[in-house]
């Protein structure tokens, strides 16, 4: 025991010694099937990090080289994020061996290029990921009798609950699982192969007076940390939708993050606080009237399907956030992670967070007024990091 504990830390500390590089994160698509597709615009994983190897198993030797680690964004990110939290439950659990993506582009990743070869692998969508030993070596075992059958375990039970549609493994393994999901298959009794879906992003559709698209996006993993951000809802006051579009390119956050860029396009296109019946719709959600317009409707819908643990409204032009009762505490956080003035002020009547505060007790809406005119790029990134914190 006292062995395999010194093994463990010793390999640990190698492994944070030799952590690589960020991670250059930018929006993938991952086109066609996994056996018949291929990878724009992929995120490349590191050859190695503080919780991870990488190993090639054409060559038979650590790291796996840089052609072979492409995937898509939500790939990398949903890998980063099961072992980052694997290896946080087993701090003397050696780092998790990491194998093949896919090519950079994609496509055919067959026995020409080293081998077995892979008859899928091809749109970023899938990984190896080689069981943990019992002997605490990072490489991969070359007998079942080797694995670390309840490390083993545990670590495709998070990538199940991380949202993978399949994973294969090794005929001879106790693994199990799902049988839709888990799947026993040839040449898997070293590693499981995890496959996730292409997209996990979900979409609610709503129109304005006018017929304008609405949109709210999610842009994180489902869970009960959930964070909605709505960009604009007064038509002369939309710059906290240059946030939105920053969010909506960045990998996929930890938590459940919900985006509307604009919830009021005919007031924008009119350069008008209102909507096109001249409604405010900040005071629309009670009193005599109440949710009158489909853009409000809207919001309140996706409100109360999502209840949100917290939620964002930017407006302009006070260069302050402000909120009341029970919001005051994740207003005041927000203000000092943005750099920000606060303010404890009570709602408007009929404004959407007085309806939300009343309504959905236990969660937080606020509002973040920003300065006039267009964020700055530093101005942009500053509330999104905010955003990323409060939510994590």
């Amino acid at each position: 025991m006292l062995r395999r504990l010194a093994l463990a830390l010793a390999v640990a500390a190698v492994a944070v010694s030799t952590a690589a590089a960020s991670v250059h994160w930018h929006r993938s698509h991952s086109l066609g099937l996994p056996y018949a597709g291929r990878l724009v615009n992929g995120v490349q994983l590191p050859d190695r990090g503080r919780d991870f190897e990488t190993w090639d198993p054409a060559l038979k030797r650590s790291p796996n080289r840089g052609w072979r680690r492409w995937g898509s964004d939500r790939l990398v990110a949903i890998v980063l994020r099961v072992i980052r939290a694997y290896r946080t439950a087993h701090p003397l659990a050696p780092p998790v061996l990491i194998g093949d993506l896919s090519r950079r582009h994609g496509g055919n990743f067959g026995r020409r290029f080293g081998g077995l070869g892979h008859v899928s692998h091809q749109n970023g969508l899938d990984v190896d990921v080689y069981y943990p030993r019992r002997d605490g070596v990072v490489r991969p075992p070359t007998k079942v009798r080797q694995i670390d059958a309840e490390l083993a375990q545990d670590l495709l039970d998070r990538f199940l609950r991380a949202h993978a549609t399949q994973i294969f493994v090794g005929p001879h393994t106790t693994l199990r699982g799902p049988k839709k999901r888990v799947i026993p298959l040839i040449h898997h009794d070293n590693h499981m192969h995890v496959r996730i879906a292409r997209e996990n992003r979900r979409v609610v559709y709503g129109r304005s007076q006018l017929g304008r698209p609405i949109r709210a996006l999610e842009l994180g993993f489902p869970g009960p940390k959930r964070v909605l951000v709505v960009g604009c809802i007064h038509g002369n006051e939309c710059a906290g939708t240059a946030v939105v579009r920053h969010l909506e390119q960045l990998a996929p956050p930890t938590f459940d993050l919900w985006v509307v860029s604009d919830l009021n396009p005919d007031g924008r296109a009119a350069g008008t606080r209102e909507n096109a019946r001249g409604v405010d719709l900040n005071r629309n959600f009670r009193g005599a009237g109440r949710l009158s317009e489909p853009e409000s409707r809207f919001a309140a819908r996706l409100i109360r399907r999502l209840r949100p643990r917290v939620t964002i409204w930017f407006h302009q032009h006070e260069n302050r956030a402000r909120a009341w009762g029970p919001s005051i505490p994740q207003g005041r956080r927000y203000a000092r992670l943005a750099g920000m003035r606060f303010a404890a002020i009570r709602w408007p009547a009929g404004s959407a967070t007085d309806w939300q505060n009343r309504r959905f007790p236990g969660s937080s809406s606020f509002v973040v007024e920003l300065p006039a005119g267009t964020l700055s790029a530093a101005e942009v990134q500053r509330h999104v990091r905010a955003i990323l914190h409060l939510g994590e």
